[in-house]
């Protein structure tokens, strides 16, 4: 029928094409077409939907037994580019044609779908409603194997009186930008707990029912590997991050030590003159370095004496160092005889770091730098630098 790519919205409006609901789809119409979109709306008042009988037939066997319009409707989200449930708000949730539609759609709920395509959730109401109505229609976009891009709610009373209405318009219109592009991008968003809570709940319920009603479900789940893990369920992994665990317990010392400290009625000083001569100022890594001896806070360091050496890669490459005793402290260029901490770091990163862009612990986590030697001493780095 179209020859672009197509999005289907599904209209639960008893109102079909001229109720609120169908003037929100079709504020999204214009800006889905300049990104090169077609989209097909389904009117379910008028399609022939039977009541849910609750028989289970379908996660048995794979399939609805009755013989009406549903498959239909359901295998054109299944091969859309992009999916949209909309409806008003009738008594505090959607309209029995919805409500109808979803529950015939069961069977495809036990069994969760390979694709995570974009998707929308639509709903009005006269002033009450919309926004739980809406969440919940976007927690059913995966039954139909989307996911929810974001929702666009509305409050009108009557017939096109919608309450700022540029507004509405508005904001359908980043919607479907934000639609189109995720297509497009072929983008995912984070998983979230609804992910995990339907995971672990309807791994476990279609398991447990797997020699009687819910055969079916079950060998879809098995066929599919989705018994692997929350990760093959989602399609997702966990970050591979590197963990320092000698880094974490200096961290807890640290904490102790500055309690124990306080209790004492021990305080740090801070100089004032840090502030005026910050690192804001500063343009490159070297000079970064160059200016740390003026924001150096003597009280902090006591009687400490070590050795900061920075090995900086990127945009620039140097090593320098910094040399802490007798209450000073000293920049020099070039590397240390014997360094008591090393901070290998790509310029952009540290720079980042001294003006609050990027946080350093973060970064560290993420392995954008990396330190060697004592790590008790490049934690106390904040209390020697605090400008």
């Amino acid at each position: 029928m179209f020859d672009k790519p197509t999005i289907v919205a599904v209209n639960g409006s008893p109102h079909a094409g001229i109720g609120n609901t169908a003037q929100m789809i079709e504020m999204l119409r214009s800006t889905l077409a300049q990104e090169g979109f077609a989209l097909e709306v389904i009117n379910l008042s008028g399609h022939n939907i039977q009541y849910c009988t609750g028989c289970a037939f379908c996660m048995e066997r794979g399939a609805c037994w009755i013989d009406d319009d549903h498959r239909h409707i359901v295998n054109k989200l299944l091969a859309a580019d992009g999916v949209i449930l909309a409806c008003p708000v009738y008594f505090f949730h959607v309209p029995g044609q919805m409500k109808t539609f979803f529950d015939r759609s069961l069977a495809f709920g036990h069994k969760p779908r390979p694709t995570w395509k974009p998707g929308l959730a639509i709903s009005v109401s006269a002033g009450m409603g919309e926004t739980d109505t809406a969440s919940y229609l976007a927690s059913l976009l995966r039954t139909y194997g989307s996911f929810p891009v974001g929702t666009l709610t509305a409050i009108a009373a009557g017939s096109g009186q919608f309450l700022g209405k540029e507004a509405v318009e508005s904001r359908a219109a980043d919607l479907a930008r934000d639609l189109a592009r995720a297509i497009k991008e072929k983008r995912r968003y984070p998983a979230t707990d609804r992910d995990l809570r339907y995971y672990q709940f309807m791994g476990s319920l279609v398991r447990s029912q797997k020699d009687t009603v819910m055969k079916h479900d079950y060998r879809h789940w098995q066929e599919g590997g989705l018994y692997e893990g929350f990760e093959a369920y989602i399609q997702q992994a966990v970050a591979d991050v590197p963990f320092d665990d000698s880094m974490r317990e200096a961290w807890i010392k640290e904490m102790i030590e500055e309690q124990k400290a306080k209790k004492k009625g021990q305080t740090v000083e801070l100089r004032n003159h840090a502030a005026s001569v910050g690192p804001r100022q500063v343009k490159s890594c070297r000079e970064l370095l160059q200016m740390m001896p003026l924001g150096f806070n003597p009280s902090s360091a006591g009687n400490l004496k070590a050795i900061y050496q920075f090995e900086v890669s990127g945009d620039e490459n140097l090593i320098a160092h910094l040399a802490i005793a007798d209450g000073r402290c000293v920049y020099h260029d070039g590397p240390s005889e014997k360094p008591d901490v090393i901070i290998k770091t790509p310029a952009d990163v540290w720079l980042k770091i001294s003006t609050g862009e990027l946080n350093g612990q973060k970064a560290f986590m993420d392995g954008r730098y990396k330190v060697e030697g004592d790590v008790m001493l490049f934690l106390k780095l904040k209390s020697l630098f605090p400008g």
